[in-house]
């Protein structure tokens, strides 16, 4: 399974060490997926880690990095797809959070099977996403999904 995690994601992740997510480390430690991000997404995470409310060092940013890239597939967009288009198909819907559709385009063109997001805004688009081929999974509905 191809899995897009957005940044909150791995925040819950790999920071809080959240149970919720202990299928995703599972089937991570398993092999039974593939996670894929790219340079905005990690540049997105970079410049998360340093919020003064999460109350890492820098050193421990760098290890949450280097941990995150340990474990992902750094892919690039498409040629001619830009941040600032992200050649989606007409009719695509856009996230109401116009920060969180780079994931949803890496996911619509790397053809990952599922983009996890706990974002309300990213969740909204599910149902609409899912008629061009991207599904939206919240944590619950990934562990459903990753069970054993």
């Amino acid at each position: 399974m191809k899995l897009v995690l957005d940044t909150n994601i791995v925040l819950d992740w790999l920071v809080f060490k959240d149970s919720r997510l202990s299928e995703l480390q599972r089937a991570w430690e398993e092999r039974r997926l593939e996670l894929i991000t790219h340079i905005p997404a990690l540049d997105e995470l970079r410049r998360v880690l340093t919020y003064p409310q999460f109350k890492l060092a820098e050193r421990e940013q760098g290890v949450v990095l280097e941990d995150y890239e340990s474990r992902v597939r750094i892919v690039s967009l498409p040629d001619g797809v830009t941040m600032q288009d992200l050649g989606m198909p007409p009719g695509f819907p856009r996230c109401k959070d116009c920060d969180d559709d780079h994931f949803i385009a890496l996911a619509y063109h790397h053809h990952a099977d599922a983009i996890v997001s706990k974002d309300r805004a990213v969740l909204d688009l599910a149902k609409r996403a899912r008629k061009f081929g991207v599904t939206i999974l919240s944590p619950p509905q990934l562990t459903t999904k990753l069970g054993p």
